[in-house]
C-alpha cells in the first residue's frame, strides 16, 4: 500500500520542485523551489479559473446526485411492482465506465443531430441546441450527477430500510404529511448516509477526468478545463512536467482538506448528539 499511495505522491512532489519540459532536454533538470507553485497561484492566468470551473462542477454534480438520488430512494422503498427490476434499471448508470458513459451522453443524448433530448425538442416545435458547445460545463455536470446519483441512492435506501417502520407510522398517526415527516424524521436519521454519500462523491467527481476529456475536450476554450484535465494539458500538451507535477499535488492538497472538513464536521456533529 505505502509503495502504491505514498511513492508516486513524494515523486509527484520532488518533480513539482524542477522545471523539466521534455521538448527542451537540453535545459536539463534545474531545481526550481516553490517558482511552479507561484507561478500556478499568480502568474497562470488560467489556474484561478480551473479551479471555480472544478468547484462547479463537484458541487454542481453532488447536489443534482443528492436531490434525484433522495427522489429514487424513497420511491424504491415503497411497497410498489416491479420493484427490483427498477433498481436493476437505476443501478446501471454505476456499473458502465465513465468512457462509456460519456460517449452515450455525447452521441446519443445530447448531439444535436442525432440526440434523443433534441429529437424531443423537435417534436414539441423547439430548435436543436448544441450542448456541448452553448451549455458545455452544465452538460458535463449532468453527466457525472447521473453516473453518481445510483451510488447515492443505494446508500440513501439502505438508511431507509434501517429506520424503524414503527417511527414512520407513529408520525402519520400524529397527523404528518409526507413532507413533514420527511424533514422532522427521516431526514435527520439519514444524516449519517448522506455524509457518507457526500464524502465519497466530492471526492470521486473532483477526480472526474473522462467525461471531459471525451466530451468537450476542455472546450470550447477553457470552459471545462477542470483541474485534473488542466493538469493533463499542461503534462502531455505542454510537456511541462514540472508545472504539471505543481497542479497534482495542489489537486491532492485540496481533496485532502475537503475530505478532513467533511470528517471533522461528521465528528462534531457526532460528539453533540453523544453530548
Amino acid at each position: 500500500m505505502l509503495i502504491m499511495t505514498q511513492i508516486p505522491f513524494v515523486l509527484a512532489l520532488w518533480f513539482s520542485l524542477h522545471s523539466w519540459n521534455l521538448l527542451q532536454p537540453e535545459l536539463g533538470f534545474p531545481f526550481v523551489g516553490l517558482a511552479n507553485y507561484v507561478n500556478e497561484f499568480v502568474s497562470d492566468p488560467s489556474f484561478w479559473p480551473v479551479i471555480g470551473h472544478t468547484i462547479e462542477l463537484v458541487f454542481g454534480a453532488i447536489a443534482l446526485a443528492i436531490v434525484v438520488g433522495t427522489v429514487l430512494a424513497l420511491l424504491l422503498n415503497r411497497p410498489i411492482g416491479g420493484k427490483n427490476v427498477l433498481r436493476a434499471l437505476v443501478t446501471t448508470p454505476f456499473l458502465v465506465t465513465p468512457s462509456v458513459m460519456a460517449l452515450i451522453w455525447k452521441n446519443l443524448m445530447l448531439s444535436p443531430t442525432f440526440g434523443i433530448i433534441d429529437w424531443g425538442l423537435h417534436t414539441i416545435g423547439l430548435p436543436a441546441v448544441p450542448w456541448f458547445s452553448a451549455f458545455p460545463l452544465e452538460s458535463v455536470t449532468c453527466i457525472v450527477a447521473w453516473e453518481w446519483t445510483p451510488f447515492v441512492m443505494l446508500v440513501l435506501l439502505a438508511g431507509l430500510q434501517s429506520i424503524p417502520e414503527e417511527v414512520i407510522e407513529a408520525a402519520r398517526v400524529d397527523g404528518s404529511g409526507s413532507w413533514m415527516t420527511f424533514w422532522g424524521i427521516i431526514f435527520p436519521m439519514l444524516r449519517r448516509s448522506y455524509e457518507v454519500a457526500l464524502l465519497f462523491g466530492t471526492i470521486f467527481i473532483f477526480q472526474t477526468f473522462g467525461e471531459i476529456y471525451l466530451t468537450t475536450g476542455g472546450g470550447p476554450g477553457v470552459a471545462t478545463n477542470t483541474l485534473p484535465y488542466y493538469t493533463y494539458k499542461t503534462a502531455f500538451s505542454s510537456w511541462q512536467i514540472g508545472q504539471a507535477a505543481a497542479l497534482g499535488v495542489i489537486g491532492v492538497v485540496i481533496a485532502i482538506l475537503a475530505a478532513r472538513g467533511m470528517l471533522h464536521f461528521t465528528a462534531d456533529n457526532t460528539a453533540e448528539e453523544r453530548g
